[in-house]
């Protein structure tokens, strides 16, 4: 049986940060650039829409599929490439993640940071990754070149990609999972593909509360600071304001906050970041989501 690693490459209107896997992959704006593949040892190939389907994807029995991340690359499998492209379904059993053996095997998760660890000689581009991150999210380019040029290094960025996954998933330092183990995976991946039931109204009522919270600390922020920051969400401006009391923060994040808090900072400072960290809990992007799914009450993956 031959082995098939592949990457998708894939762009839309919504974020895949702020809105979740199963949300991005079935929103009709998103897409694919293209896909690489590599069978076995063999040179990465690359397919784009309106290619047909390659021969493993067209006619899966007698080939495994590994790719980095499985759990959004079926998703993109399942809503865009299956009913758009032709491609058909390739059932779970013969796939595995390289993500989750490297987890596994207590190695990072991030492929660039795993090829280090593994000390392999593939790593992320900057560069590439940003031209991703513009095509991804629909950058409005004003010179064609230019939109030509990101496409290069996103199609250098996938390949690279699926030949990193090759050579980490198969580093003799990675073992492949134990049996019972393996079946764990299989039966995680179904019930992620499932859904779960969710208490819908409920979860409406969180989301209002969450809202309404949410209001009161950009009002208590907006006065506190005479109306120099009015919302919590404006991070550069909260920074400015609690290093101009002596401090020097850099980041907002949970423990940079609380190092300042464990110093007893004086009173303008101190309750800028208890708001902040209010702020954190009264988060509304994922309840909005949540509250959203495909089928009623029940979630998708996110």
């Amino acid at each position: 049986m031959s082995t098939v690693y592949w990457d998708v490459e894939t762009y839309s209107r919504r974020n895949l940060k702020h809105c979740g896997a199963h949300s991005y992959t079935t929103d009709p704006s998103t897409d694919v650039f293209f896909m690489c593949y590599a069978v076995d040892d063999c040179e990465v190939q690359t397919w784009r829409p309106g290619d047909d389907p390659p021969a493993p994807f067209a006619n899966p029995p007698g080939h495994s599929f590994v790719s980095d991340n499985w759990t959004f690359e079926n998703l993109i499998l399942a809503h865009v490439l299956i009913p758009r492209y032709g491609f058909v379904p390739i059932p779970i059993e013969q796939q595995d993640c390289a993500q989750r053996r490297a987890l596994a095997n207590a190695f990072p998760a991030e492929l660039g940071l795993r090829c280090k660890a593994l000390d392999l000689p593939y790593y992320k581009d900057d560069a590439a990754r940003r031209a991703m991150l513009r095509l991804s999210r629909l950058h409005a380019y004003k010179r064609p070149e230019d939109r030509e040029r990101d496409l290069e290094l996103l199609l250098q960025r996938c390949k690279t990609d699926v030949e990193a996954t090759r050579a980490a998933y198969n580093s003799p330092r990675l073992r492949p999972l134990p049996p019972e183990e393996r079946q764990q995976l299989l039966l995680d991946a179904k019930i992620n593909a499932r859904g779960i039931c969710a208490n819908v109204p409920f979860l409406e009522a969180a989301h209002a509360l969450a809202v309404k919270e949410r209001a009161a600390i950009n009002a208590r922020v907006n006065e506190l600071t005479g109306g120099t920051i009015t919302i919590i969400d404006q991070v550069g401006r909260i920074i400015e304001t609690v290093n101009a009391s002596g401090h020097k923060v850099t980041s907002l994040g949970k423990r940079s906050v609380a190092a300042v808090l464990a110093h007893e900072p004086e009173d303008l400072a101190r309750e800028l970041l208890e708001l902040r960290q209010r702020g954190a809990f009264a988060s509304t992007q994922k309840i909005q989501e949540a509250v959203k799914p495909r089928r009623p009450q029940r979630l998708p993956n996110t």
